[in-house]
């Protein structure tokens, strides 16, 4: 089916986990949106085993046009439960909204609807997010430290500062991901998640930027929820607990420029992942302080892995000099 013979005009996506005191507000943010224009409200929850299953169930039942809640009795990471809602959306655009995050300008839908039905030469548009703790109060000592503040965005800006336009709640693009088609044939949906369990926002930027440029409002369309606590199900939570988080965290870009080499044609001397040298050089610490069979075969997967197994083989032995 064409993008012209959608049935509505936007799919809300909404990826949920553990957020029994967010979620509620999330959906209100959607809902009291200033628009002529007619959308659905996707919800996919991940398994959570807090309350927010039975939240969404009376949200449908308030709003059984509009809100349409996926619940999962398995967890399926982050990625995964996003790419099956976004097969799920039959709307002309998609905009998403994770769960514990809600939107701040009640005409953001209308605002990206509008830019992109004038601007097709976009594959996407992004705006600014206000940083918010757990309350939702304003944190004004933290930025959104992982966005690029630029007008235009391209594929050199991933690349040269690893980088996104924008934070996933802040964003609008086309149904389908158009000009996303690998050489091989199928959509390429399947490596957002196969990349990175729980890690998407530069997968999904790299996605879009096969379709073109990606456009950067000056608006500010959101509040990002930032919460790091121990026993948290949040990402920064669970990122902060894991010992292997510097492993993980270098292994995303390397999954990345291997699929990207496979179906982009990226340049040799073009390498993802701006700080991954700084991740691999306090692995090559944390092996060395805390040594173990693990995080010895880590490292030399990190090596081979790199893309630059020179480079990082005599990055082992530089850690190791500067340690002394």
């Amino acid at each position: 089916m064409s993008l012209e013979k959608l049935p509505i005009d936007i799919s809300v996506i909404v990826l949920s986990y553990y957020h029994e005191r967010y979620i509620a507000q999330a959906l209100d943010s959607i809902l009291s949106q200033e628009t002529s224009l007619s959308y659905e409200v996707l919800v996919g929850d991940d398994a959570s085993g807090d309350r927010t299953p039975e939240i969404l169930r009376e949200y449908a039942e308030r709003y059984p046009d509009i809100i349409k809640p996926v619940l999962r009795e398995k967890n399926t990471g982050a990625n995964y439960n996003s790419v099956d809602m976004g097969r799920r959306a039959v709307g002309k655009y998609i905009a998403f909204l994770e769960g514990d995050d809600f939107w701040l300008d009640k005409h953001k839908l209308q605002k990206q609807y509008d830019f992109m039905e004038s601007h097709p030469e976009y594959s996407a548009c992004f705006g600014k997010c206000m940083v918010v703790d757990e309350n939702g109060r304003p944190d004004y000592n933290r930025t959104c430290h992982f966005a690029l503040n630029k007008k235009v965005y391209t594929l050199d800006d991933l690349i040269d500062f690893w980088q996104v336009p924008g934070q996933v709640s802040t964003h609008m693009y086309r149904n389908g991901h158009p000009g996303v088609e690998l050489p091989e044939g199928g959509s390429g949906d399947d490596i957002l998640y196969k990349a990175h369990p729980n890690v998407g926002d530069k997968t999904g930027t790299l996605l879009l930027l096969m379709g073109g440029p990606i456009y950067c409002f000056n608006d500010v369309f959101s509040c990002y929820r930032v919460v790091d606590k121990k026993g948290e199900h949040n990402w920064f939570s669970i990122h902060h607990a894991n010992p292997y988080r510097n492993y993980d965290m270098f292994m995303y870009p390397c999954n990345l420029e291997s699929w990207a080499r496979k179906n982009m044609k990226l340049p040799r001397n073009k390498h993802f992942g701006k700080r991954n040298a700084y991740r691999f050089a306090r692995f090559v610490e944390e092996c060395v302080r805390t040594p173990s069979l693990q995080r010895f075969k880590y490292l030399g997967e990190m090596i081979c892995k790199s893309h630059q197994p020179l480079k990082y083989s005599w990055y082992v032995l530089k850690t190791l000099i500067e340690m002394e």
